[in-house]
Formats: structure tokens, C-alpha cells, sequence
């Protein structure tokens, strides 16, 4: 029996339209279409859901609590020049260790020198007439009053040479503690007005930690507590413990501030480095 085929088919192919329509109906059962979906409830809103990094199983979990931290010197100086002077040397360089009263940066002085040697010329005239007018008192020769203000000369002039002293003092900028150089602000022959930062100093102690943390945590946080700390440059994870709790709320920010020490003294550290504090959600 003959079977009547449409104009340009060939015997032993499927015809265009039927391809076509097998192609979409493999396309469509690889993606999914015409499976029951699951039912939602009427009105109810269908909710993303994300997965928490790094649970392979697909499980939501907890999200522990952060707070940042920054790591600070146990002692830290910022010192400035005294008077407006001309920096004459530099005698440390950034990073070296210094003892306490080593110098670290000299002033040009000469003008302080000249008036420290006027004011020793003047203290020696003064002693002088004072003991002349003590021969002549004892020769009944000067009043008692000529003596007590010859006197009294003797102990301004000593005074004015005690202030040159203080001012030659202030023209060497000394450690005030042991420590590192954290920042050299001049260099020599720059001139500079008082007040002017010259030279930054940490200490050689053990650091420690700043957090400001929720004030909320004031209902479990006391001294003593301990705290896992991650530091942002190094990657450590470092055991801390809480060693003074501020004593005010910050009102705006509803924070407290606390103060932590590195448990094994935190010797890879230096000030200024950051990091975060976790904690688990209680």
C-alpha cells in the first residue's frame, strides 16, 4: 500500500516540522519543563536561599560575631620641637631600637649658647659686688641694704643662667622611654615652628590590643575573659584576654571600649596592625 508523502520529502527522514518538534521535546525535559513543581502555599512569597561558605552540605550556619581591633604600643610618644629652631642632625634612623635619653634629633643653638655664657658673665659680676659690699659693710663702710640688693643681684643673675640652661636643654630631643623609631618627620637643616611633630616613638613592651566592643557584651564580659583574635596582615589567629573595660558607654554608638593583652606577648606583631575579633553569637 503507497503512502502519499509530502512535496520534497525523502523516503527515510524525519521530516522537518517532526525534527523540530522531538528537539524541543528532549529540550524540554532536560531542562525541567512539564515537571510537577512543588507547591506553595496560597500568597506565600518563595525565599532565596544562601548557603553559608564552606558547608559543602548546603546547611545554614550560625554567623559568629565580629568586632575589629587594632594593635597598639604599651607606650607611645609623638614628640614635637619645643621652639622654633633649625634641625641640625638627625642621629637615628627609622626602625632602630633607642634607649631611654638617647638623643635623637639636635637643634641649631648658638644664640642659646651666647646668652647661656652672658648670663654666667653676669651671675660672676654679680657675686663679686656682692662680696665687695660685704668688705665694705664689715669696714662699716655699706649699709645693710647696699648688701641685701647686691645679694638679691647675685640670685637673679644665677636664675637667668638656670633658664639658658632649661633652653639649651631643649636643643637635643632625647627617648623619653625604650622603644623604636616609629616616624622621623624632619630632616637636618629643615627649620620647624614649636610644636611641630619631629620624631614618633613606640615602646619596646609587650603590645596590646584596642576593641570597641557592643555594649551589650557588658552582660558576660568581664577581666580575665578570653577572646580569639584574627590579624588582618599576618593571618594568625592569636588567644587574647580582657585586662581593663572602660568605664562609660559610648552613647551614640552603643559601644565599649576594651583594652586586651596577646596572650605569649604577641612578638610578631607591631603596632598599628588590624584585625578582627570573633566571637560566637550568644
Amino acid at each position: 500500500m503507497s503512502t502519499a508523502h509530502a512535496p520534497g520529502h525523502v523516503p527515510g527522514r524525519i521530516p522537518p516540522t517532526r525534527r523540530a518538534g522531538t528537539v524541543w521535546a528532549v529540550l524540554a525535559l532536560a531542562l525541567g519543563y512539564g515537571m510537577p513543581a512543588p507547591s506553595l502555599a496560597q500568597g506565600a512569597v518563595p525565599v532565596p536561599v544562601t548557603v553559608a561558605p564552606g558547608d559543602a552540605a548546603g546547611r545554614l550556619r550560625a554567623t559568629d560575631i565580629e568586632v575589629r581591633l587594632r594593635v597598639v604600643a604599651d607606650q607611645e610618644s609623638a614628640m614635637s620641637a619645643p621652639a622654633a629652631a633649625r634641625v641640625s642632625a638627625v642621629e637615628v634612623r627609622l626602625g632602630d631600637s633607642v634607649a631611654a635619653g638617647r638623643p635623637l634629633v639636635r637643634f641649631e643653638c648658638s644664640e642659646v649658647e651666647a646668652r647661656r655664657e652672658a648670663a654666667a658673665a653676669e651671675a660672676s659680676a654679680a657675686r663679686l659686688q656682692h662680696e665687695a659690699k660685704l668688705r665694705l659693710q664689715g669696714l662699716q663702710s655699706a649699709a645693710e641694704i647696699e648688701v641685701a640688693l647686691a645679694a638679691a643681684a647675685v640670685d637673679r643673675a644665677q636664675a637667668q643662667a638656670r633658664v639658658i640652661e632649661a633652653q639649651l636643654a631643649q636643643c637635643v630631643v632625647r627617648a623619653p622611654f625604650d622603644g623604636r623609631v616609629a616616624r622621623i618627620h624632619v630632616r637636618p637643616g629643615q627649620s620647624v615652628t614649636a610644636g611641630a611633630p619631629i620624631i614618633d616613638v613606640v615602646g619596646s613592651g609587650a603590645v596590646r590590643a584596642r576593641v570597641n566592643a557592643p555594649s551589650r557584651w557588658l552582660a558576660w564580659l568581664k577581666p580575665g575573659e578570653r577572646l580569639d583574635a584574627v590579624i588582618d596582615e599576618t593571618g594568625r589567629r592569636h588567644a587574647m584576654r580582657v585586662a581593663r573595660v572602660a568605664g562609660r558607654v559610648d552613647a551614640v554608638s552603643q559601644t565599649i571600649e576594651l583594652e586586651m593583652t596577646f596572650e605569649g606577648g604577641g612578638a610578631d606583631l607591631l603596632p598599628g596592625m588590624s584585625g578582627r575579633v570573633v566571637v560566637p553569637r550568644r
